[in-house]
C-alpha cells in the first residue's frame, strides 16, 4: 500500500508532513512520539499495522513540527500547539466529521480536541494513553530520564527504546533507537518529555462526548496500566479494553488483536476481545521481521536464516527434511516412497535416525582430535546408514549421492539454527527450552516435540 506525503502549515508557519494511505472513511492519527512518516512506513510492522486500519479507512498521519519530515526548525511543545496542529491537519484534509486515534503522546491533545470539537469527531479511539502526565513517574525519575537525554541522545535513545520495547530482541531495540534519533535530536526529545511530563487533560476528559475506546497493555512499562484505568473514569461512558503483553509500541506483540479490536469499534460494534487468539502459538515472518508467540509471550526477532530452516521444521512437525533441501532454501523432505519401496516402521526409522545422530558427533569429535583413522570408520558407517535410509524413505532412484554436499549442508544448517536458537534464548527462554528439546539437526532435522504442539507459519 502506497502513502502519499503533502505539507501544510501549522502553527507558527512552520510546515507540517502529512502521510495520507487507503481509502474509506477518514481516521486521523495524533502525533505519536518521535514520528517520521517515511523512515516508519518502512517498517514492516509498523506498516504491518497501520497498513491494515487503511485497508478499511482513508487514514491520515502527520510529524509535529521538529521532528520527521516537517520544519526541524525549533518549535514550541505546548498543548496548545499539539491541539492546533492537529485542527490544522484536519482543516487541510477537509475533514468535517472523523474518527481519531490517539497514542501514548499523542492521546492528552486527542483527548483536548475531541473535548473542543464535538461536532468533529465522531469517536475517539486511544492507546497507552494518560490524562496526567506528572503521575507517570516520580519528579526524581522525570529529571533522571531528561538529565540523561540531554547527556547522550545515543545512551537515551537505546533507554527509551528498552522502556518501549521491552522482551524484544537486541537488533530490534536498536533499530528502534536509531529510529528515534533519526526523527529528532536530543534537545527535541528532552523537550518533548517535559512535555508529557506537564500534560494534564484531566478536566478536557470530563468534557468529551465522542464514544470512545481506550486500550492498553496489561503491563505496558512505558505507561502503566493505572493510567488506562484513570482515563476511563474519567470519559463519561468510555469503554476499557485490556490487552495481554508489556510492549508500548502497538505494532509490535499481538498487533493483530489490536487492529481487529479497532476496527470492531470504529464500526459500531462490540471490541471485546477473544482471549484463546492471544494464546495461539506463532511464528511468522513479516519482511525482516518474525513474530514469535509461545507460551502466552510475544517476542520480535530480526530475520536469519536460522528463524527461517526452524519455521520450515515447524511448519511440518514429526518430519524428516533434508539439511540440504534446508540450505538450498528448499522445504524438501524424503520424497514418498514409490510403490513397491521398502519402507521402514516407525521405530526402526527413529533407531536409524537415532544411531546416525551418534555417528555424526563421533565425527565431530574424531575430528576435533585429527583421528583421522576413527573419522574414517565413521564415517563409512554413516554413508551406509545414510543409503539405506535413502532407499527405506524413497529416495533411493536418485543418483545424487549424500558426500560433500550433505556434509557442507549439515553443518551449514546446524551452525545457523544454533544462532537463531541462542537469540530465541535471550528474548524467549520459555521458547527456547520447548525448541531444544524437540528440534534435531543433522543430515536430516526435525521438529518432534513430545506433546502436539500447532504453530501458526
Amino acid at each position: 500500500m502506497e502513502q502519499r506525503i503533502r505539507f501544510c502549515t501549522g502553527s507558527g508557519g512552520k510546515s507540517i508532513a502529512c502521510g495520507v494511505a487507503g481509502k474509506g472513511p477518514p481516521l486521523l492519527c495524533s502525533a505519536w512520539w518521535l514520528s517520521h512518516l517515511q523512515h516508519d512506513w518502512e517498517l514492516p510492522s509498523f506498516r504491518g499495522f497501520f497498513g491494515a486500519l487503511a485497508e478499511h479507512y482513508t487514514l491520515i498521519r502527520y510529524d509535529r513540527p521538529g521532528v520527521g519530515l516537517s520544519d526541524r526548525s525549533s518549535a514550541d511543545f505546548t498543548l496548545q500547539t499539539e491541539v492546533a496542529n492537529l485542527g490544522t491537519v484536519a482543516d487541510f484534509h477537509r475533514l468535517d466529521r472523523f474518527f481519531l486515534l490517539g497514542g501514548s503522546l499523542g492521546a492528552p491533545p486527542a483527548i483536548a480536541y475531541a473535548a473542543a470539537h464535538p461536532q468533529r469527531v465522531s469517536r475517539l479511539v486511544l492507546y497507552g494513553g494518560f490524562a496526567a502526565g506528572h503521575k507517570l513517574a516520580k519528579p526524581e525519575m522525570q529529571a533522571a530520564l531528561i538529565a540523561l537525554i540531554r547527556a547522550s541522545w545515543g545512551v537515551g535513545s537505546k533507554a527509551l527504546a528498552d522502556i518501549f520495547l521491552p522482551g524484544l530482541s537486541a537488533e530490534l531495540v536498536n533499530e528502534s533507537a536509531a529510529a528515534q534519533r533519526a526523527a529528532g535530536g536530543a534537545d527535541t526529545a528532552a523537550r518533548m518529555i517535559e512535555l508529557m511530563y506537564r500534560y494534564d487533560v484531566e478536566e478536557e476528559a470530563k468534557k468529551v462526548r465522542a464514544p470512545t475506546l481506550i486500550l492498553h497493555r496489561r503491563k505496558d512499562r512505558a505507561v502503566p496500566f493505572e493510567m488506562a484505568r484513570q482515563l476511563a473514569a474519567l470519559i463519561p461512558g468510555s469503554e476499557l479494553v485490556t490487552l495481554e503483553g508489556k510492549v508500548h509500541m502497538p505494532w509490535y506483540g499481538d498487533s493483530r488483536i489490536l487492529v481487529d479490536a479497532i476496527l470492531r469499534f470504529l464500526e459500531g460494534g462490540s471490541p471485546a476481545i477473544a482471549p484463546p487468539e492471544a494464546a495461539k502459538n506463532r511464528f511468522l515472518r513479516a519482511g525482516e521481521v518474525w513474530t514469535l508467540s509461545f507460551a502466552g509471550t510475544t517476542v520480535h526477532l530480526k530475520h536469519s536464516k536460522g528463524l527461517a530452516d526452524l519455521a520450515q521444521l515447524l511448519a511440518r512437525a514429526g518430519a524428516d527434511l533434508e539439511a540440504v533441501s534446508l540450505a538450498q532454501g528448499s522445504a524438501g523432505g524424503p520424497a514418498a516412497a514409490a510403490q513397491g519401496d521398502p519402507v521402514l516402521d516407525r521405530r526402526a526409522l527413529a533407531s536409524y535416525r537415532t544411531r546416525l545422530r551418534e555417528l555424526e558427533e563421533g565425527l565431530d569429535a574424531a575430528e576435533s582430535r585429527d583421528d583421522s583413522s576413527e573419522h574414517q570408520r565413521l564415517e563409512s558407517e554413516r554413508q551406509a546408514l545414510i543409503d539405506e535410509l535413502r532407499k527405506a524413505t524413497g529416495l533411493g532412484g536418485r543418483t545424487r549421492r549424500m558426500t560433500d554436499e550433505a556434509e557442507r549442508a549439515r553443518k551449514a544448517v546446524s551452525g545457523r539454527i544454533r544462532q537463531a536458537m541462542a537469540a530465541i534464548r535471550a528474548s524467549h527462554p520459555a521458547l527456547a527450552d520447548h525448541l531444544e528439546q524437540s528440534i534435531t539437526t543433522g543430515t536430516f532435522c526435525s521438529y518432534s516435540p513430545e506433546e502436539e504442539t500447532p504453530w501458526e507459519t
